[in-house]
């Protein structure tokens, strides 16, 4: 078959994708309890997601962090928070102002440890506040702002660090309540993310399905409180910026798809409860949903970030299908990425 043809490159990549799913499971496996260095390598190595149940259900923060532990030994300390009108941070998001699409960045503040529970609390009870609120932060947060619970939670993975040879370049906090989520997005790490309290519902997508996403180019904006109406505007960030090959589809509700790549596309779903371990492997789409029980309002996540590696095959093989699928039938420069193909 000649690949001078737009249509037969466009019929290869599909074929690609087609293979990729008949040679791969249909769903997260799941193993019970903690694996050797060697079985995680296994998954490591083929690039797949598992879970690992149980895996950290003795860790004492799986066992302790509840609202009255976590005041009690955060109190006063202050952690930088997210606040967005609809729990949507780093987010693809049509400004009502001009109808463009910007990669919307959260409004940050810093609050009280104790301030930022009351917050949270509030919300569970009124769904109509117009601020979610959500300890996001990442960079290490663990260890900048998350010290004195430091302790309750591993320093690291150990049947990770030895299968991977390294430790993690940062171990990061996540909490929040059911009015948070994480939109459609992808990390350079090899991630161990660890459920301590409710639970969390992910979308999984693989890297090779990158192009069933409708990446574009958007420009970077913030959500900058109103001083009208107490909500937020999205104002572009000066000097203009922008972020690159950000997925533009929400897998839970598609719209305005290309049905001749998103039909190829088949999200895994998994859900983690506390002491639940899930590998996510390196460069995986993911959108990440959370749950708290009826009685509850705090939903608590540990993850550990590994450098990925770059060598070998992997990186580039992804890199080169998403190219290859924005080359126009024309053969000139894709609009989308404003890059000459």
């Amino acid at each position: 078959m000649s690949m001078d043809s737009p249509l037969n490159l466009k019929h290869a990549l599909a074929e690609l994708l087609t293979s990729y799913h008949e040679l791969n499971t249909s769903f997260v496996e799941e193993r019970i309890g903690t694996p050797t260095s060697l079985q995680f390598l296994q998954y490591v190595q083929k690039n797949r997601p598992v879970v690992f149940r149980d895996a950290a259900s003795h860790w004492r923060a799986v066992q302790t962090w509840d609202a009255e532990y976590l005041r009690t030994k955060m109190g006063e300390k202050t952690i930088v928070v997210a606040e967005t009108p609809f729990g949507n941070a780093d987010s693809a998001v049509v400004s009502e102002n001009d109808g463009r699409m910007y990669f919307v960045k959260p409004h940050q503040t810093n609050m009280q440890f104790s301030d930022f529970l009351d917050q949270l609390r509030m919300q569970k009870a009124n769904l109509e506040s117009p601020v979610v609120r959500y300890a996001q932060s990442q960079d290490d947060n663990m260890q900048r702002e998350f010290g004195p619970i430091e302790s309750d939670a591993e320093r690291h993975i150990l049947w990770a660090s030895e299968a991977l040879d390294r430790l993690p370049d940062a171990v990061n906090v996540w909490m929040g309540n059911e009015r948070s989520v994480s939109a459609i997005h992808k990390d350079p790490y090899e991630n161990l993310y660890v459920q301590i309290t409710g639970s969390k519902r992910f979308v999984l997508i693989s890297p090779f399905e990158g192009l069933c996403l409708q990446e574009e180019t958007l420009q970077s904006a913030k959500y900058v409180p109103s001083n009208t109406d107490g909500l937020f505007d999205i104002v572009p960030d000066e000097p203009e910026s922008f972020v690159h090959f950000w997925p533009t589809i929400d897998p839970d509700s598609p719209k305005n798809v290309d049905r001749a790549w998103w039909d190829h596309c088949k999200p895994l779903h998994v859900e983690l409860n506390p002491g639940d371990i899930l590998y996510l492997p390196a460069m995986w789409y993911h959108k990440v949903s959370q749950c708290t029980d009826s009685d509850k309002w705090l939903c608590s996540a540990v993850n550990y970030w590994y450098d990925m590696e770059y060598a070998g095959p992997f990186f580039p093989s992804i890199n080169f299908i998403r190219s290859a699928a924005l080359i126009p039938s024309d053969g000139g420069t894709d609009k989308s990425c404003g890059q000459q193909m």
